[in-house]
């Protein structure tokens, strides 16, 4: 089921992830972006959460967005947490963009849905801004 929070985190990860790779990316360029918009996020969470939360809320948000997307990771590969990510990325150039795209926002929204649950919605909405203060402006000047 999703909620309108899930969609809207959804639609900030796409936004994003447009942002960082263009609208016309191959999956190569997609996947660069997705790994400048994660170090981003993981940037300004650090201080809050240190690395093993990262680590921690990355390992469960693939494994939840795998659900929809069950080409994220090989299951075949041992999950090292701290080669999750890197592992995602891989797949993502392995896949035609419009997918990967979709895929790497489902990892991106159930990040910040389980940043929400575990920090509360407007420290995760201040974190999100940090990193990704354009999103932000672009979702500002379409609501005006």
């Amino acid at each position: 089921m999703t909620t309108p929070g899930d969609t809207a985190l959804r639609q900030l990860a796409l936004t994003v992830l447009t942002q960082h790779a263009g609208t016309a990316a191959n999956a190569a360029v997609l996947a660069a972006g997705a790994r400048r918009a994660y170090d981003e996020l993981a940037h300004v969470s650090i201080p809050l959460i240190g690395q093993v939360g990262i680590d921690a809320l990355t390992a469960r948000a693939v494994h939840l967005a795998q659900q929809e997307y069950s080409w994220l990771v090989d299951r075949r590969e041992p999950e090292r947490t701290d080669e999750l990510f890197a592992q995602v990325l891989a797949r993502l150039e392995q896949q035609d963009p419009a997918i990967a795209t979709e895929g790497a926002a489902a990892v991106f929204a159930t990040f910040a849905g389980l940043l929400v649950t575990f920090i509360g919605e407007p420290l995760t909405t201040g974190l999100l801004r940090q990193a990704w203060p354009k999103a932000f402006s672009d979702t500002h000047s379409e609501e005006t």
